[in-house]
């Protein structure tokens, strides 16, 4: 059921099994709450930007599953008081916020946020400064933050921004 994901060449840590278990929760607490879930196939992963459609009475949504990241790539732990958004992935093609996902699911410590993906962008071109280009992960709150060598183009948020235009939320552990 779980998307197949894959590492990708700058990922020398553990990022793909953070994704990889932040994806089993979500699956585990979808189908406690009754929905019907459904993995994209590779392409609508990749290309589309979802990792799974999620269906309960009349309600469809493609949702785009998001784990706890950490500020750095060489911090140890996930936070949550910072979100990163993807305008542009690593390979320079459109990022997640600009997908066909209806949802995004971003997990925090004791839940998944979900946000309208057209809600989330409206808040990126209101508060970030797209213009500033940083290359400094400290730095890019708020500004176009590029990874020397790499063509992506990610901005971090602070995760009030993302609660402000919360969605719906799933409890982990709730029943």
């Amino acid at each position: 059921m779980q998307s197949t994901n894959s590492r990708n060449r700058f990922d020398k840590k553990d990022s793909l099994e953070i994704g990889e278990h932040a994806e089993g929760v979500f699956i585990l607490l979808a189908v406690k709450q009754g929905w019907k879930i459904s993995a994209s196939s590779n392409d609508e992963n990749i290309e589309d930007h979802w990792d799974y459609l999620i269906e309960k009475d009349d309600v469809r949504f493609k949702v785009e599953v998001k784990s706890a990241k950490r500020i750095n790539r060489t911090d140890n732990e996930s936070q949550s008081d910072y979100t990163w958004v993807e305008l542009r992935n690593v390979r320079g093609k459109i990022g997640w916020l600009f997908g066909k996902a209806d949802l995004i699911a971003f997990e925090k410590e004791s839940s998944f946020i979900f946000v309208k993906r057209l809600d989330l962008l409206a808040v990126v071109n209101k508060k970030v400064n797209l213009v500033a280009k940083v290359n400094n992960t400290k730095d890019a709150l708020y500004k176009i933050y590029t990874r020397a060598g790499r063509k992506d183009k990610l901005t971090l948020l602070h995760t009030s921004d993302i609660e402000e235009i919360k969605f719906m939320e799933w409890k982990k552990g709730q029943r």
